[in-house]
């Protein structure tokens, strides 16, 4: 009975199939009372298949499909999906939507969903119904989370900024959205709920004079972390494409990148923010940057800025951020966040007279934006 199957997750067990499939971030492996032969391998492939589709769609049913199979997780409740849709509570509901949008969602994006939903809305109604959540009490939680509230763990929180109330909406209105697609005469309860007017903030970046400060200050602490942040002043990437970047993206000849891969939260993707790649000129002291970095990490030939304290390619930008907050303080440089150092290569290359529609092609901009954003850099690039 060893017969191999020549489909991805189900095979012969014994004298009964096996099948394979994920659910709810567990792997289960339930068998079918069914013998292992040509025929009957075909249909269990067609049947993990439907189960695939069910999962995905958020209404597979273990107990409908294999009313005997026992397993720990499922024993210790993990049943969300086994409980009719109209009996789900809102954190039951919310483990449906987070398994329907990981399909369609950034892996960093659904961590700040969940995030949200957890920190401020199913810590007060994850025990409730959805019915029992009307539009007024939703306007309420909003008015009481803008004057400032107690987090679960007791502590008193400040109020929420204009900005972050739109924010923690977003995975609301998605969850009450899928909520009411499923459940016949449920109203969504956001509905009405209006964003609040926000001011963007604009660019703020960094005087040349203020880049040589900031970067003779982390020489002090370490030469790998000034380097990152000289290259960061001088190429302009997204701190996510920069920490993700490899030595196969990088033209020695040419002193070029291709820019086609990001890494957020630790995971990475093979593809920017905007799901575009492009191609970036590398300056003189961007280029210097990366002929340090040779002896460093060309070798290993994976990532090119590697983390000095575990001689590994960077998990996230939070380590350096915390040396260039340091690094400011100690030079006396007004603090700005490292995203700045992006818009300081756009500024020193329109104020050295580059074209703009350039500029905005080796930031991965828009030319509106560009215009938009920096305009006030523009004259001094005569």
């Amino acid at each position: 009975m060893g017969r191999a199957s020549s489909t991805g997750g189900v095979r012969a067990h014994r004298d009964h199939i096996q099948l394979r499939f994920s659910w709810r971030g567990t792997e289960y492996r339930p068998t079918l009372p069914l013998k292992p032969t040509v025929g009957n391998l075909k249909a269990a492939a067609r049947l993990r298949q439907q189960i695939a589709q069910e999962i995905e769609l958020g209404v597979f049913s273990m107990q409908a499909h294999f009313p005997d199979f026992r397993s720990p997780t499922l024993l210790a409740g993990e049943q969300g999906d086994e409980i009719a849709p109209h009996e789900r509570t809102l954190k039951q509901w919310a483990e449906v939507f987070f398994q329907i949008r990981g399909r369609t969602t950034e892996h960093s994006t659904l961590e700040i969903y969940r995030r949200h939903l957890e920190s401020y809305w199913l810590g007060a109604w994850g025990h409730l119904k959805p019915r029992h959540i009307s539009h007024e009490l939703v306007q309420k939680r909003l008015a009481a989370l803008a004057k400032g509230f107690t987090d679960k763990d007791g502590r008193v929180q400040k109020p929420l900024a204009r900005k972050s109330q739109n924010n923690i909406l977003i995975p609301l209105r998605g969850l009450f959205r899928l909520i009411s697609k499923i459940l016949p005469g449920f109203k969504d309860p956001t509905e009405g709920v209006e964003n609040l007017k926000t001011q963007a903030p604009a660019p703020d970046p960094f005087s040349l004079q203020e880049v040589e400060s900031i970067l003779a200050a982390l020489r002090r602490i370490s030469a790998e972390v000034a380097d990152f942040y000289e290259f960061a002043f001088f190429a302009g990437l997204r701190d996510s494409e920069q920490i993700a970047l490899l030595w196969e993206d990088v033209d020695l000849v040419n002193m070029t990148l291709a820019v086609r891969r990001a890494r957020v939260l630790g995971q990475s993707k093979s593809r920017t923010k905007t799901h575009r790649s492009r191609i970036v000129e590398l300056n003189v002291r961007a280029a210097a940057v990366i002929e340090r970095q040779r002896a460093r990490s060309q070798l290993a030939g994976q990532e090119v800025f590697l983390n000095p304290w575990t001689g590994k390619g960077w998990h996230d930008d939070q380590r350096q951020r915390v040396v260039f907050r340091q690094a400011m303080r100690a030079c006396g440089v007004r603090y700005r966040p490292p995203k700045e150092c992006r818009d300081t290569s756009v500024s020193l290359a329109l104020m050295a007279g580059c074209d703009a529609a350039w500029v905005a092609a080796q930031h991965g901009h828009s030319v509106v934006t560009m215009l938009r954003s920096y305009a006030k850099w523009l004259p001094k690039g005569d």
